[in-house]
Protein backbone atom coordinates (compact mmCIF):
# COMPACT_ATOMS: atom_id res chain seq x y z
CA UNK A 1 0.00 0.00 0.00
CA UNK A 2 1.11 3.50 -0.91
CA UNK A 3 2.38 5.05 2.26
CA UNK A 4 0.46 7.98 1.47
CA UNK A 5 -2.72 6.12 2.28
CA UNK A 6 -1.80 5.49 5.66
CA UNK A 7 -2.17 7.90 8.41
CA UNK A 8 1.76 8.30 10.22
CA UNK A 9 1.26 9.68 13.50
CA UNK A 10 5.31 11.35 14.03
CA UNK A 11 5.91 10.99 17.74
CA UNK A 12 8.44 13.08 19.89
CA UNK A 13 9.11 13.15 23.16
CA UNK A 14 10.82 15.81 25.31
CA UNK A 15 12.03 14.34 29.11
CA UNK A 16 14.13 10.55 30.01
CA UNK A 17 13.97 7.54 31.42
CA UNK A 18 14.46 9.51 34.79
CA UNK A 19 12.13 12.26 34.73
CA UNK A 20 9.64 10.81 32.15
CA UNK A 21 8.37 12.39 29.44
CA UNK A 22 7.75 16.29 30.04
CA UNK A 23 6.56 17.34 26.57
CA UNK A 24 4.69 15.44 24.26
CA UNK A 25 4.30 16.36 20.24
CA UNK A 26 2.37 14.44 17.40
CA UNK A 27 2.37 15.91 13.66
CA UNK A 28 0.23 13.15 11.92
CA UNK A 29 0.62 12.49 7.84
CA UNK A 30 -2.14 11.91 5.64
CA UNK A 31 -1.56 12.18 1.62
CA UNK A 32 1.62 13.76 2.29
CA UNK A 33 0.76 16.39 4.39
CA UNK A 34 0.26 17.08 8.18
CA UNK A 35 -3.23 17.39 8.88
CA UNK A 36 -3.36 17.46 12.35
CA UNK A 37 -1.06 18.19 15.12
CA UNK A 38 -1.30 17.86 19.17
CA UNK A 39 1.02 18.67 21.99
CA UNK A 40 1.05 19.92 25.71
CA UNK A 41 3.57 19.64 28.60
CA UNK A 42 3.39 16.79 30.97
CA UNK A 43 3.71 16.57 35.23
CA UNK A 44 6.31 14.42 36.36
CA UNK A 45 7.45 12.78 39.68
CA UNK A 46 10.91 13.44 39.41
CA UNK A 47 12.39 17.07 39.31
CA UNK A 48 13.50 17.95 36.22
CA UNK A 49 17.46 18.30 36.20
CA UNK A 50 19.04 21.51 34.97
CA UNK A 51 21.13 19.56 32.40
CA UNK A 52 17.53 18.65 30.94
CA UNK A 53 15.91 22.01 31.11
CA UNK A 54 18.91 23.74 29.83
CA UNK A 55 18.35 21.53 26.69
CA UNK A 56 14.42 21.46 26.21
CA UNK A 57 13.53 24.57 27.97
CA UNK A 58 11.00 23.11 30.21
CA UNK A 59 11.62 23.21 34.58
CA UNK A 60 9.57 21.80 37.17
CA UNK A 61 7.49 24.86 37.76
CA UNK A 62 6.52 24.63 33.62
CA UNK A 63 4.45 21.50 34.47
CA UNK A 64 3.72 21.28 37.72
CA UNK A 65 -0.51 22.22 37.23
CA UNK A 66 -0.79 19.52 34.32
CA UNK A 67 -1.47 15.96 34.40
CA UNK A 68 0.83 13.37 33.75
CA UNK A 69 1.42 11.57 30.76
CA UNK A 70 -0.49 8.61 31.90
CA UNK A 71 -3.94 10.51 31.56
CA UNK A 72 -3.29 10.28 27.84
CA UNK A 73 -3.69 6.80 27.65
CA UNK A 74 -6.88 7.11 25.21
CA UNK A 75 -5.44 9.67 22.74
CA UNK A 76 -2.48 7.47 22.21
CA UNK A 77 -4.34 4.42 21.88
CA UNK A 78 -6.70 6.36 19.24
CA UNK A 79 -3.60 7.40 17.43
CA UNK A 80 -2.48 3.72 17.20
CA UNK A 81 -5.53 2.26 16.20
CA UNK A 82 -5.64 4.89 13.69
CA UNK A 83 -2.20 4.45 11.84
CA UNK A 84 1.52 3.58 12.70
CA UNK A 85 3.65 5.37 14.70
CA UNK A 86 7.31 7.37 13.45
CA UNK A 87 9.87 9.38 14.68
CA UNK A 88 13.64 10.38 14.23
CA UNK A 89 15.57 8.23 15.84
CA UNK A 90 12.76 6.18 17.29
CA UNK A 91 14.02 3.53 19.88
CA UNK A 92 13.95 6.60 22.25
CA UNK A 93 10.15 7.49 21.87
CA UNK A 94 10.06 3.44 22.02
CA UNK A 95 11.34 3.55 24.98
CA UNK A 96 10.06 5.94 27.11
CA UNK A 97 5.98 5.08 25.76
CA UNK A 98 6.95 1.35 26.77
CA UNK A 99 7.69 2.86 30.35
CA UNK A 100 3.94 3.99 30.66
CA UNK A 101 2.48 1.57 29.02
CA UNK A 102 4.06 -1.63 27.53
CA UNK A 103 1.12 -2.79 25.16
CA UNK A 104 -1.37 -1.08 23.55
CA UNK A 105 -3.77 -4.29 23.16
CA UNK A 106 -5.77 -5.29 19.88
CA UNK A 107 -4.75 -3.08 17.28
CA UNK A 108 -4.09 -3.16 13.27
CA UNK A 109 -0.80 -3.66 11.53
CA UNK A 110 -1.41 -1.11 8.91
CA UNK A 111 2.13 -2.33 7.44
CA UNK A 112 0.68 -6.00 6.11
CA UNK A 113 -2.22 -5.70 3.75
CA UNK A 114 -4.02 -8.43 6.18
CA UNK A 115 -3.92 -5.56 9.06
CA UNK A 116 -3.57 -8.09 11.47
CA UNK A 117 -3.82 -7.66 14.90
CA UNK A 118 -1.09 -7.19 16.75
CA UNK A 119 -0.55 -6.24 20.52
CA UNK A 120 2.98 -3.76 19.78
CA UNK A 121 3.33 0.19 19.44
CA UNK A 122 5.36 -0.82 16.26
CA UNK A 123 6.58 -1.31 13.74
CA UNK A 124 7.62 2.23 13.65
CA UNK A 125 8.62 4.52 10.96
CA UNK A 126 11.99 5.47 11.89
CA UNK A 127 13.22 9.07 9.79
CA UNK A 128 16.49 8.49 11.18
CA UNK A 129 16.98 4.73 9.84
CA UNK A 130 15.47 5.14 6.55
CA UNK A 131 18.29 8.14 5.75
CA UNK A 132 20.76 6.32 6.22
CA UNK A 133 19.52 3.25 4.51
CA UNK A 134 18.53 5.67 1.42
CA UNK A 135 21.23 8.12 1.81
CA UNK A 136 23.99 6.07 3.42
CA UNK A 137 26.59 9.08 1.50
CA UNK A 138 24.84 11.93 4.16
CA UNK A 139 28.19 12.73 6.50
CA UNK A 140 25.69 13.38 9.66
CA UNK A 141 21.59 11.99 10.01
CA UNK A 142 20.43 14.47 12.53
CA UNK A 143 17.22 15.71 12.48
CA UNK A 144 18.19 19.26 11.95
CA UNK A 145 21.15 18.63 9.71
CA UNK A 146 19.28 16.55 7.42
CA UNK A 147 16.26 19.38 7.34
CA UNK A 148 18.84 21.58 6.23
CA UNK A 149 20.86 19.55 3.62
CA UNK A 150 17.71 18.59 1.85
CA UNK A 151 16.75 22.44 2.34
CA UNK A 152 13.69 22.33 3.47
CA UNK A 153 13.79 24.42 6.71
CA UNK A 154 11.45 26.33 4.87
CA UNK A 155 8.62 24.07 4.85
CA UNK A 156 9.34 23.08 8.72
CA UNK A 157 8.86 27.11 9.60
CA UNK A 158 6.14 27.72 7.75
CA UNK A 159 4.37 24.57 10.32
CA UNK A 160 5.70 25.53 12.90
CA UNK A 161 4.52 29.26 13.05
CA UNK A 162 0.76 27.51 12.29
CA UNK A 163 1.14 24.50 14.72
CA UNK A 164 3.32 25.31 17.56
CA UNK A 165 2.89 27.24 20.56
CA UNK A 166 4.98 30.38 20.07
CA UNK A 167 7.56 29.50 23.00
CA UNK A 168 7.35 26.31 21.47
CA UNK A 169 8.98 26.64 18.26
CA UNK A 170 12.56 25.13 17.99
CA UNK A 171 14.45 22.04 18.08
CA UNK A 172 14.40 20.34 20.78
CA UNK A 173 10.87 21.48 21.44
CA UNK A 174 8.42 18.13 21.34
CA UNK A 175 5.88 19.42 18.58
CA UNK A 176 8.49 21.67 16.31
CA UNK A 177 10.67 18.38 16.24
CA UNK A 178 7.44 16.05 15.15
CA UNK A 179 7.03 18.66 12.58
CA UNK A 180 10.44 18.29 11.25
CA UNK A 181 10.63 14.93 11.22
CA UNK A 182 7.18 14.35 9.25
CA UNK A 183 8.73 16.80 6.52
CA UNK A 184 11.96 14.73 6.46
CA UNK A 185 9.97 11.80 6.10
CA UNK A 186 8.13 13.24 2.91
CA UNK A 187 10.73 14.93 1.82
CA UNK A 188 12.56 11.68 1.41
CA UNK A 189 9.82 9.57 -0.14
CA UNK A 190 9.26 12.19 -2.45
CA UNK A 191 12.97 11.75 -3.94
CA UNK A 192 13.05 10.00 -7.43
CA UNK A 193 14.59 6.97 -6.75
CA UNK A 194 11.80 6.60 -4.01
CA UNK A 195 8.78 8.11 -5.25
CA UNK A 196 6.87 4.81 -5.55
CA UNK A 197 7.65 3.41 -1.82
CA UNK A 198 4.99 1.70 0.13
CA UNK A 199 4.28 1.60 3.62
CA UNK A 200 6.33 -2.06 3.60
CA UNK A 201 9.13 -0.04 1.88
CA UNK A 202 9.28 2.44 4.73
CA UNK A 203 8.86 -0.42 7.63
CA UNK A 204 12.11 -2.76 5.57
CA UNK A 205 13.70 0.72 5.60
CA UNK A 206 13.17 1.27 9.76
CA UNK A 207 14.01 -1.99 10.66
CA UNK A 208 17.11 -4.33 11.29
CA UNK A 209 17.46 -7.03 7.99
CA UNK A 210 16.12 -9.80 10.35
CA UNK A 211 13.57 -7.83 12.40
CA UNK A 212 11.65 -7.12 8.88
CA UNK A 213 11.70 -10.75 8.03
CA UNK A 214 10.37 -11.82 11.12
CA UNK A 215 7.73 -9.00 10.83
CA UNK A 216 6.81 -10.49 7.39
CA UNK A 217 6.62 -13.61 9.05
CA UNK A 218 4.08 -13.15 11.16
CA UNK A 219 1.78 -12.29 8.35
CA UNK A 220 1.71 -15.86 7.35
CA UNK A 221 2.00 -17.15 11.05
CA UNK A 222 -1.57 -15.40 11.33
CA UNK A 223 -3.31 -17.60 8.65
Amino acid sequence: MDWKNIKIHVIDFEGSVRTGIVEYGVATLLGGRIIKTATRLCSVKTPIPLEESEIHGIFDEDVEDNAPIEADWDFFLHLRKTGLLGSHHAPAEIGMLSAVWAFPGNVPDFSLKSFPPTNDWGPWIDTCKIAKEWFPHEPKHALGTLIERFEIADRVAADAQKFCPKTRSRYHCALYDAIAAAHLLVNMCEHPAFARSTILDLVRASSGAKRFQNHIQAEFDFF
